[in-house]
């Protein structure tokens, strides 16, 4: 309820510097609302809570569950629209309170996890490697291949341009930095970035 209430804070914070906010929130409001009704008629597993916004567009497509939290941000209008691709209809896609996409485009077999006030910029991730490397990999189908969840935690921003592997878990309260590859887990507090990614320094508590 304190991280709620702290971020309803920063929000009114925010729009009293630039009041010029207010309007394209108010439309963003309505256009989470618009989404919710249109996935709905569309049967598709999606669910959003309270004050969930959309700036541009939002791409839901596949036959897997989509669930934002509560006060979630989609941002498609700065750098490309927000794309959510479930490959199964037992693959699942969550959204802690808080948390915003920008951009970021997310193929999801099995489970992809997203915790509460974690950032993404357009980041590319997936929970499977989607195609093998053999040579009749053009025949093999995107659902045989092995999936592991993909579990981002609390508090975490993503950068741009990162791409996020299936497997790897990020801890509480880290920071990726742009243009990396992440293909093994980021302890929590940590600032890591490159390819291969490398700790920068960690993050005080």
């Amino acid at each position: 309820m304190t991280d709620e209430l702290g971020s309803w804070g920063h929000a009114l914070r925010r729009l009293q510097r630039e009041p010029h906010l207010l309007l394209p929130a108010f439309i963003a409001w309505l256009n989470g609302w618009r989404y919710k009704i249109w996935y709905a008629f569309l049967f598709k597993k999606f669910k959003a809570g309270p004050m969930f916004r959309v700036y541009g567009k939002l791409i839901i497509t596949g036959p897997g569950a989509v669930e934002f939290g509560r006060n979630c941000l989609i941002i498609s209008n700065a750098i490309k629209p927000v794309c959510i691709r479930t490959l199964s209809p037992q693959a699942k896609v969550s959204l802690g309170d808080s948390a915003g996409l920008n951009g970021s485009s997310l193929q999801c077999s099995n489970k992809i996890e997203i915790g509460e006030l974690t950032n993404i910029a357009d980041a590319y991730i997936t929970d499977s490697s989607a195609h093998g490397v053999g040579v009749d990999r053009r025949l093999d189908s995107i659902v045989d291949q092995v999936a592991s969840t993909v579990v981002i935690g609390r508090n975490v921003w993503v950068s741009v341009q990162v791409v996020i592997l299936h497997g790897v878990i990020i801890g509480d309260n880290s920071v990726i930095g742009a243009a990396s590859l992440v293909r093994g887990d980021v302890p929590a507090n940590s600032f890591m970035a490159g390819n291969p990614l490398r700790l920068i320094r960690k993050i005080n508590e």
